[in-house]
């Protein structure tokens, strides 16, 4: 590694980072991370597309496999004309037009991927889950997916408020036996 970070002198890791650092580093996650979520669980989701984008795509492949959720992918290069010739001013049926785009639109139900058409956006039918799988592990998530991620956030949250607990008794108990001795 030396000559390595002779190279690159502020090379740095997560044991070379102090905590502080680290936690200024991550803080941007954490929304990130909920906006990831609210389009999860959302309705309906139409991802903005200013360029390729890893979050939509990953986001577009998770609703559809948790149960074909919609998800509404206009086609940009139907639409891009009708909004060009707007901007110059030819607005004479404009919505129409629009409308017409809109009405061939993909609305994320299953389809089989197409070249260029990344696997993570959608993997089906390679990856998708059996209805009586042999394999536990190839069975579809459940149904009621909404109940079951909240059960589980509130069954961390009990386990977490066990572990102060515990934590504090144990204290406590070390300082009663500082105070005996």
């Amino acid at each position: 590694m030396r000559p390595f970070k002779a190279m690159f002198p502020r090379l740095e890791n997560h044991s070379s980072v102090g905590p502080g650092k680290l936690e200024e580093n991550t803080r941007g996650l954490a929304g990130s991370a909920v906006d990831y979520m609210v389009c999860l669980l959302s309705d309906i989701f139409m991802p903005t597309y200013d360029g390729p984008s890893n979050f939509a795509n990953n986001l577009i492949g998770h609703r559809l496999y948790y149960g074909f959720r919609t998800t509404i992918t206009p086609n940009r290069k139907a639409l891009a004309p009708i909004f060009m010739d707007r901007e110059v001013g030819s607005t004479a049926g404009f919505e129409e037009r629009v409308r017409q785009v809109m009405m061939k639109t993909y609305v994320g139900g299953p389809h089989k991927r197409i070249h260029p058409e990344p696997f993570y956006t959608n993997s089906w039918p390679e990856c998708f889950c059996q209805e009586n799988p042999r394999n536990h592990a190839d069975k579809c998530p459940p149904d009621n997916i909404y109940e079951v991620l909240e059960n589980q956030f509130r069954s961390e949250e009990n386990e977490e408020s066990i572990e102060v607990k515990a934590t504090s008794q144990t204290v406590s108990i070390s300082q009663t036996e500082e105070t005996v001795i």
